[in-house]
């Protein structure tokens, strides 16, 4: 007697990236969320001059998109509309200390001891951009660690020094607090109770 084996494969569907395990969205795929995506550190246009990041994909915990849909909506109300240039956004904990070896001032970059927002997928580093992805002029480029870059700080042309401070308003109002020392940096609230995340940015 002949025996026949029939060898059943079952294709399993796949489980969710580990990122959106974690509760991270992918900007770039949300409907009706009308932002450019210019990651800065997937580019040797940054303080390091190097490329930090293997992605040029835009990863926020699912809170902070919903204060960037919040927040673009707001600036589309404004007497001269504008939205978003993205410049940064989640940042795993293994990518953050590069940027830390480069520039060991907690002023400026988390230590890794403590790990930054970026690193929960609560922060954001963006700027005003006309509809084409143009940025609007504001005092000063992406991480330029200076007095000038302050949100405190005043000697700056009117339309410039409003513009800021539209932009700071309209993202506290959408949930956002911002520091000091960077105009473009803003922490979504609640960020304490998200963890620190190491998982790698997909390729």
């Amino acid at each position: 007697m002949k025996w026949i084996f029939f060898i059943l494969i079952f294709t399993l569907p796949l489980a969710a990236a580990p990122l959106e395990e974690a509760g991270l969205v992918n900007v770039q795929t949300v409907p009706d969320l009308p932002v450019f995506v210019h990651l800065r550190y997937a580019t040797e246009h940054n303080f390091t001059g190097k490329k930090i990041y293997l992605s040029d994909q835009c990863y926020l915990h699912k809170d902070a998109v919903a204060g960037l849909q919040k927040a673009v909506q707001l600036a589309a109300q404004e007497p001269e509309p504008f939205t978003f240039c993205l410049w940064d956004c989640y940042r795993p904990q293994e990518e953050h200390a590069k940027l830390w070896a480069a520039k060991p001032n907690p002023s400026y970059v988390a230590s890794p001891k403590k790990g930054s927002r970026h690193s929960r997928g609560m922060a954001v580093d963006l700027t005003p951009c006309d509809w084409n992805g143009n940025p609007l002029e504001m005092p000063t480029d992406f991480d330029t660690f200076t007095q000038r870059a302050h949100t405190d700080y005043t000697d700056l042309p009117p339309a410039i020094l409003a513009r800021r401070n539209r932009l700071l308003a309209i993202m506290k109002a959408a949930g956002f607090t911002y520091t000091r020392t960077e105009w473009w940096h803003f922490d979504k609230t609640g960020w304490k109770n998200k963890p620190l995340l190491n998982i790698p940015l997909p390729q």
